[in-house]
């Protein structure tokens, strides 16, 4: 009794079970960039935290290293960057391989800290009101990708019911 079974799955280079209707390729990019300007957003709003810490100090040559500023700052970008990482895994939920959507995590979790040093460069070119509309851009920049997902971005995941 020789029985052959034939798999007609559709399977990627790794072995994983794919389904060509669906276009990964672009909730990876709505998820990186969501996590992006979550933590983004996040290390701007320490950067504001922090100005308005040091705003009734004397003017200095020498970076402040002690206190709640640096606390606030170096915290809050780290806190910032763990924030972008789990809103991007959140937003990866679609892909089914835990190893990419957790390596995408990482890549917007890392990429925050560029994006909070164009905002610190932003803050001192621009000033205060840059602060505001930096906030204001990066919300709104979010809720269209929240948006985006809430109508369908995410679709149902391999072995949950349709």
């Amino acid at each position: 009794m020789n029985q052959t079974t034939t798999d007609t799955t559709v399977r990627n280079m790794a072995g994983e079970p794919t389904d060509p209707s669906r276009d990964l390729v672009a909730v990876a990019v709505r998820g990186l960039v969501g996590g992006l300007l979550v933590g983004t957003g996040g290390a701007a709003l320490a950067l504001w935290v922090v100005r308005l810490i040091l705003a009734g100090a004397p003017a200095s040559d020498r970076p402040v290293a002690t206190g709640p500023a640096f606390y606030v700052l170096t915290l809050g970008t780290m806190a910032a960057m763990v924030l972008a990482g789990t809103m991007a895994f959140r937003w990866l939920e679609a892909i089914d391989s835990p190893f990419r959507r957790g390596t995408l995590a990482m890549v917007a979790g890392m990429g925050t800290f560029v994006g909070s040093l164009i905002v610190t460069v932003l803050y001192h070119v621009l000033g205060e009101i840059a602060g505001l509309g930096i906030h204001a851009l990066l919300g709104l920049a979010v809720l269209g990708l929240g948006t985006g997902f809430a109508l369908g971005a995410r679709r149902p995941r391999y072995g949950r019911p349709t």
